[in-house]
């Protein structure tokens, strides 16, 4: 009978090592998305996602989107979108945690990823699927 307990007890260890393992893989590789908050001056510049488009943040409160993916209701890209736009923060007092522009349609932008790698991202499609835009600032 104790033998039993003590396979049972390694193979508990093992499964808890390994969890473990999961979820530093799932922080370092970006699956765990991690609330951040910003300062407005730390949104100016560029932020872009590859076949997602670019977004440029100007000083002066204006956007300039290039190929900003649209999505369909199933979260599909079904097309870009580019202009210039307005953008704002909120809340606006130092240290926001989501951005809406008014040029391409789409959901608030919420900040995430870390200190050093900051990203944004807003639902796109169903909420119930989960479908994510993600922009990494360059």
């Amino acid at each position: 009978m104790r033998e039993q307990r003590g396979r049972v007890a390694a193979v508990g260890r093992r499964g808890m090592v390994g969890a473990g393992v999961v979820a530093v893989l799932m922080l370092t590789t970006g699956c765990m998305w991690q609330q951040q908050a910003l300062a407005r001056a730390d949104v100016v510049g560029t932020w872009s996602g590859g076949d997602a488009g670019t977004l440029r943040f100007k000083n002066d409160g204006t956007v300039v989107a290039t190929g900003l993916a649209e999505y369909d209701d199933d979260g599909d890209k079904v097309s870009g979108c580019s202009g210039t736009g307005e953008w704002s923060v909120y809340p606006d007092d130092g240290a926001a945690e989501r951005l809406s522009i008014d040029v391409c349609e789409g959901n608030p932008w919420e900040f995430g990823g870390s200190e050093a790698h900051p990203e944004m991202r807003r639902s796109v499609g169903d909420p119930d699927r989960g479908n994510f835009q993600t922009l990494a600032r360059e």
